[in-house]
């Protein structure tokens, strides 16, 4: 009982679909008018009273017919309208769609460089690092220690900046997940120029 309380009403057919439901049924009742006018004998006053209803009948559905298709072209104008709006607004979509997808793209060929900028540094640093930590050193490896680490500070700044700047770039064209990644980059990037500063501290206090 519940399930057939709770089944859903049947959907009304739409315009186009009764217009052409009305003028296909009375399409069959001309047609079988005129199948009726066209076997009646024509014998007897009956006969010609009865042919003569049947015309007047036909002359009335022919005027229904034609206010018919008159309803069924304007049916089918109205769904034809409505589909080139409809597809208007499906062009105007798949424009956003492609420049929406030439946006990421162009964020994400800016990440992954800053994704290889950040590799480069990480293995700089690690040179750095090794260097800086050798026992004795000569004033060579001395004066080699300070041109890497002024060329370490700019690069590394540099990059927080550009790293900064995708990440505010993204935000506003609400791709957060790539704002996001390279924000999360730029912060690891100040962490590591903190640590470089105070590597460096130490070296010269070291020295």
């Amino acid at each position: 009982m519940s399930a057939v309380m709770n089944s859903p009403a049947p959907s009304r057919p739409s315009e186009l679909v009764s217009a052409a439901q009305a003028l296909d049924a009375q399409l069959a009742r001309f047609e079988a008018l005129a199948a009726r006018l066209q076997q009646s004998a024509l014998v007897s006053e009956q006969d010609l009273e009865h042919a003569s209803t049947t015309l007047r009948d036909l002359a009335d559905l022919d005027a229904q017919l034609r206010e018919q298709v008159a309803q069924l072209v304007s049916a089918i104008t109205r769904v034809r309208d409505r589909q080139q709006h409809q597809a208007e607004a499906v062009n105007t979509r798949a424009r956003e769609l492609q420049a929406r997808t030439e946006v990421f793209k162009a964020l994400l060929t800016r990440y992954g460089a800053l994704g290889q900028s950040a590799a480069e540094l990480n293995a700089r640093m690690q040179r750095f690092s090794a260097l800086s930590q050798q026992p004795s050193r000569t004033s060579e490896q001395d004066v080699e220690l300070a041109e890497q680490f002024q060329s370490l500070q700019e690069r590394m700044t540099q990059v927080a900046q550009e790293a900064r700047a995708l990440a505010e770039t993204a935000e506003a064209s609400q791709f957060s997940d790539i704002a996001r990644q390279a924000g999360g980059l730029g912060q690891q990037l100040h962490s590591a120029l903190h640590a470089l500063g105070v590597l460096r501290a130490h070296l010269l206090a070291s020295g």
